[in-house]
């Protein structure tokens, strides 16, 4: 396959700054949830916090039943380590945009 001649190529495109500013946050908050969860299940075996929850007879009074596996509590854990880093990054942005925003002419 040739290459494209100058003319043929697509154009870029250009977000706008406050889209940039949510893709980062989004991207950023992904990674560390990510990074989070291999933390946090590199040390705590998720079988022990359900056993631990069966044995206290907490089970059964949970509504829905469906976390109680292994990839639900993975699941779980990864949305609420993902909550935690967006408000976080959000906030962040917020502030230093808050501070580029007054240091404008």
């Amino acid at each position: 396959m040739e290459p494209l001649p100058a003319d043929d190529l697509p154009a870029v495109r250009n977000w706008p700054p406050r889209l940039q500013a949510v893709a980062v946050v989004v991207w950023s908050s992904f990674l560390a949830a990510s990074l989070c969860s291999v933390l946090a299940f590199a040390a705590v075996d998720p079988q022990l916090i359900i056993d631990g929850l069966r044995a206290a007879g907490m089970a059964d009074a949970v509504e829905p039943s469906w976390w109680l596996n292994r990839t639900g509590l993975y699941t779980l854990s990864f949305c609420f380590f993902w909550l935690i880093a967006l408000v976080a990054g959000a906030l962040t942005a917020f502030l230093i945009q808050g501070r580029e925003r007054d240091q404008r002419p």
